[in-house]
């Protein structure tokens, strides 16, 4: 068994040599992509859309700062029914972003971050050529990271499915574990003919757990309080995969089993937060 352990040594160390990214605002901050769809053909200024009012407002773009004066005045004299543009009026806490997008095909990329990322929404567009294109509804964001889609032609504003986002979620963790954990199977001298039932179905089980809650917390409340969430959660599928891996894997003795269990979830227990870190 010593050589399984100098494996599993030897893949930790190289898994913790590769250094995280370290800031000093700590902690990943809420964001949202705006893609515009049909943009005007002409410049532009695009901004979000707020309903509450802040006496102590942070004034995120000013107006010395943009090349457009006159887009951005449009901007900020703009009320309509309790809304009132984020960037130009200020938000209760800062909010990053740009006015201006960037080009990528024929659609146009507007980012904003940090923490005063609005959870509810509309958007504005103003133009060179003075027209006023505001979003016939308001969205509330339903990720940490989000995307937004608005159509200059429709005036509409949707998202992306979250049910989408976590299919994409399961297949990419599950592959990965399969094959992380497939690997660390066969340095254990287990075969895979005889033992690619249980591996699968025991595996796609638990990535249906950790998917459903781990991942979950990480899309809607971000990074930092689904690593609290994947340490306990983890313990858990340690503890489940130990004991079905130890009733339904063939060859070897139990011991074997259960020793392949833990130490296939501590390198994909490692290798999953520092994924998670560089979200």
């Amino acid at each position: 068994m010593k050589k399984y352990w100098l494996i599993l040594l030897l893949l930790l160390c190289c898994a913790l040599a590769i250094p995280a990214k370290a800031n000093a605002d700590v902690g990943p901050k809420p964001s949202l992509k705006v893609i515009v769809k049909n943009p005007p053909k002409c410049e532009y200024y695009l901004d979000l859309l707020v309903d509450y009012e802040s006496k102590y407002s942070y004034e995120n773009v000013k107006r010395d700062e943009v090349k457009y004066p006159d887009m951005y005045d449009m901007l900020k004299n703009y009320r309509g029914n309790g809304w009132r543009p984020a960037l130009v009026t200020g938000t209760k806490v800062p909010l990053f972003g740009n006015l201006e997008g960037i080009r990528k095909g024929e659609e146009m990329v507007h980012e904003f971050s940090y923490v005063g990322v609005p959870d509810k929404f509309k958007v504005i567009i103003v133009t060179e050529d003075k027209d006023i294109i505001v979003s016939k509804n308001a969205v509330e964001r339903k990720t940490f990271r989000s995307t937004a889609y608005f159509d200059c032609n429709t005036r509409r504003l949707s998202q992306d499915s979250v049910v989408l986002a976590y299919i994409v979620q399961f297949i990419v963790t599950c592959t990965a574990t399969l094959i992380i954990e497939g690997l660390v199977l066969i340095l254990f001298g287990f075969n895979i003919k005889q033992n690619w039932k249980p591996f699968l179905l025991i595996n796609v089980f638990t990535q249906l757990m950790f998917t459903a809650s781990v991942f979950k917390v990480m899309y809607t409340s971000g990074v930092i309080a689904a690593l609290l969430t994947y340490v306990p959660f983890e313990l858990l599928i340690l503890a489940v995969e130990a004991t079905l891996f130890s009733k339904y894997l063939v060859q070897h003795s139990k011991q074997r089993r259960i020793a392949y269990a833990i130490t296939a979830n501590i390198i994909s227990f490692v290798l999953g937060i520092m994924a998670m870190i560089r979200f």
